[in-house]
């Protein structure tokens, strides 16, 4: 359990009446946001965004339809609250890279950041009835044998209507430094079987199942099987369509040209341990990222910000035509 001093400490400083409060979970401490618009988790270790939840009174007043207050991200039913130990689902970060390191096995998968304790710097509210909070990763929360580079993180969160994230990374030192990283999305769904991810046609991907080739995406994609693809130059907003809980997400991002589809399916979820029984049926990760032919060179004294805004919408007129063929997960022949 986090001391009580601590969270005595964090409630005085920055503690919102009505709006956010830090309380423990398990060894670990959480900002817990409620406002008039929504309800969010944060937990301070890994500044990793736990829940967001629209309430139906979000839209300036107007009453929202049940589906709507479906949860936006997923978290594991085998999620455990240990102190080091990463949480599966909710929107982890992952930098200074992405997915394994370039050149060192021994390296942890996904950076160092998930597992490190942030520093809660700022919060506040707006007029529009928003909670924001600032977390700051402390220099020592990085090790020096894996990051030597003198940098400042930092990821800022707005809980409300919609739930906006920016992740911020400023160059201190005197060289180029240069990074990939993501916000690792997990969403809530109501069935895989029954979702569709639009915005990515035409898009080239990695194929990480498929010796790292590169294909491209020729139609509106759907999960049948396990998916890790890498998507490269993508657009500014792409789509989840819930035809079970009749909704849209929209993700829109910016500073971002790479996305990632991923979901283990069966076989690779019982080797991960922690996915809880049939957990990949109810989740969909799709990554907001600077990966692969999109990572960032931050010149010395300046600053890269990674942003993305969820917003949950009515689902799109043709929402309800499902896949008619098997050609959900098309995809061209393999490019030199």
């Amino acid at each position: 359990m986090p001391s009580q001093q601590k969270l005595a400490t964090l409630n005085e400083q920055f503690a919102i009446e009505g709006h956010l409060q830090f309380n423990a979970t398990g060894d670990l401490i959480v900002a817990d946001i409620t406002n008039q618009q929504a309800t969010a988790s944060i937990a301070l270790q890994g500044a990793q965004v736990l829940s967001w939840a629209a309430k139906r009174e979000a839209k300036g007043g107007a009453e929202r339809g049940a589906n709507e207050q479906q949860p936006l991200i997923w978290l594991s039913d085998e999620a455990t609250f240990i102190a080091g130990k990463t949480i599966r689902g909710g929107i982890p970060v992952c930098w200074p890279w992405f997915g394994a390191h370039p050149d060192r096995e021994d390296y942890p998968a996904h950076g160092f950041v998930r597992a490190a304790v942030w520093d809660v710097i700022e919060t506040s509210t707006t007029a529009a009835g928003q909670t924001n909070i600032v977390f700051r990763l402390p220099q020592t929360q990085v090790p020096p044998a894996l990051w030597s580079h003198n940098t400042e993180l930092e990821l800022h969160v707005s809980a409300g209507a919609t739930l906006e994230l920016n992740l911020i990374t400023r160059n201190h030192g005197l060289e180029t430094v240069t990074i990939s990283q993501a916000l690792h999305s997990y969403f809530a769904v109501s069935d895989i079987n029954d979702v569709t991810v639009k915005g990515l046609e035409g898009c080239q991907f990695i194929d990480a199942l498929d010796d790292w080739q590169r294909k491209v995406e020729i139609t509106l994609i759907c999960i049948d099987a396990e998916i890790d693809r890498i998507y490269q130059d993508t657009q500014p907003v792409c789509s989840l369509e819930d035809k079970g809980w009749q909704r849209r997400i929209n993700i829109e991002t910016n500073n971002s040209r790479s996305t990632v589809v991923w979901n283990p399916w069966i076989d690779k979820s019982a080797r991960l341990g922690d996915m809880g029984e049939g957990g990949y049926l109810n989740m969909l990760c799709i990554e907001t990222g600077n990966i692969a032919d999109d990572r960032v060179s931050i010149a010395a004294g300046a600053e890269h910000c990674l942003s993305v805004c969820y917003r949950i919408a009515k689902p799109s007129a043709n929402s309800s035509l499902r896949r008619s063929t098997s050609s959900c997960l098309g995809f061209s022949e393999s490019e030199a």
